[in-house]
């Protein structure tokens, strides 16, 4: 098996571990929320907060998850997963 076959196999995520990191990520949102640390955030967080707040609505509350959605919010929770790491 090649050596960049065997490292993009590495980044391959299981549907479990991306509910997982949805779940940390909105933890982590709403614990910003609850201390009002959100001041300091840059726009391009806050703005990624925004989509995934309401793409968690959608597809965890209103259990709306087509594929598409689901997608989105996964994207959109490692995109913010990683803009938090770097403001923090």
């Amino acid at each position: 098996m090649s050596a960049l076959l065997q490292e993009t196999e590495h980044y391959i995520q299981t549907t479990e571990e991306e509910y997982s990191q949805i779940a940390s990520v909105k933890m982590l949102v709403d614990n910003i929320y609850a201390k009002g640390s959100f001041f300091q955030l840059s726009l391009k967080t806050l703005e990624l907060m925004r989509r995934f707040n309401g793409l968690f609505d959608r597809v965890i509350k209103e259990e709306d998850q087509t594929p598409r959605l689901v997608n989105q919010l996964v994207i959109t929770s490692q995109h913010l997963d990683q803009q938090l790491v770097r403001e923090f």
